[in-house]
């Protein structure tokens, strides 16, 4: 609201002192603005740049389950890797809490809870039959 009454404003004063006289202050207000636009930018990159490195690793994962009712396999992890361990030229794994919580809920199938998995590319293929897997039952 306040810039569009600043632009009417700016008209009105525009027009009142005629174009010669407007087309002079035209060209200061624009050198004046692109400078200030150009150092808004840069104080951006410079702060933006400066979070991205100050943010570090996730330290913290919160897996939370609460309620409902699941057919298939269940899995709660930080991070899941399929094919192989990690090449050489991979960062190393970030040291950090994981939490794995479920409160209530049905399971059909099995439910795995983990920190970090890695599945072989010659480990077999899990099959869910869909029957409980506790004893006595």
């Amino acid at each position: 609201m306040v810039c569009s009454l600043g632009l009417v404003g700016l008209g009105v004063a525009f027009a009142h002192v005629g174009v010669t006289e407007a087309d002079k202050w035209a060209s200061t207000l624009g050198i004046f603005a692109t400078v200030l636009g150009l150092a808004l930018t840069a104080y951006t990159a410079a702060a933006t740049r400066r979070s991205a490195s100050h943010a570090g690793p996730v330290d913290r994962v919160d897996n939370t389950i609460e309620g409902g009712e699941f057919a298939q396999s269940v899995v709660q992890a930080r991070d899941l890797t399929a094919g192989g361990p990690p090449s050489p030229a991979s960062p190393p794994a970030v040291a950090g809490r994981v939490t794995n919580t479920i409160t209530t809920g049905r399971f059909h199938g099995p439910v795995v809870q983990a920190r970090d998995i890695v599945r072989q590319p010659h480990d077999p293929p899990v099959h869910d039959d869909g029957a409980d897997p506790s004893p006595g039952r």
